[in-house]
């Protein structure tokens, strides 16, 4: 493995991050909020809240960084959710593909409903939402996994379909 890795990632990239992706579920909430009352900004809320449950089952309990500090700290949660698995079945499509869609369907559909719903009925707070929610989940978001997560990442030299993706590579 390189030495250009963490064992632990430091504390102050837990906390970008970690804050990074709450703020980015508040603004989605918010915008849900706007566009259908709170109990649709609630829902939205709790989905994605249960995103990173799935994503603790289906991606934690088989990485590197089980039980140790990730860039979000999922790892040493997943700890006392999930019982270790076999790191070898990281990669398996059975893992990757439920996480992978309800992760991008999570981020997504904030921007979908808020483009829908601004060309039916603009609304100048929903469009600053939506500029805010964009900044943060995609161009702050993506930039950071790849900076600052996935390029030193010892998971990533083992094995992650997201790592070679951040790297302009697809495993083959």
């Amino acid at each position: 493995m390189s030495e250009n890795t963490y064992e632990d990632y430091p504390l102050s990239i837990f906390c970008l991050t970690t804050v990074t992706t709450l703020l980015s579920y508040l603004l989605g909430a918010l915008i849900f909020s706007l566009i259908g009352g709170a109990l649709l900004g609630i829902a939205y809320a709790v989905i994605s809240l249960l995103s990173l449950l799935l994503s603790m089952r289906f991606r934690c309990a088989y990485c590197y960084y089980y039980g140790k500090r990730c860039s979000m700290g999922l790892g040493i949660l997943s700890r006392f959710l999930f019982k270790k698995r076999d790191s070898a079945d990281f990669g398996n499509p059975q893992n990757v593909t439920p996480v992978a869609i309800v992760s991008f369907s999570i981020l997504f559909l904030p921007l979908i409903a808020a483009v829908i719903f601004l060309l039916l009925d603009f609304s100048l707070a929903l469009l600053l939402l939506s500029l805010a929610y964009f900044v943060i989940a995609f161009i702050l978001g993506f930039s950071f996994r790849k900076n600052l997560i996935c390029r030193y990442c010892r998971q990533g030299e083992i094995g992650c379909p997201a790592y070679e993706g951040m790297k302009g590579k697809r495993a083959s």
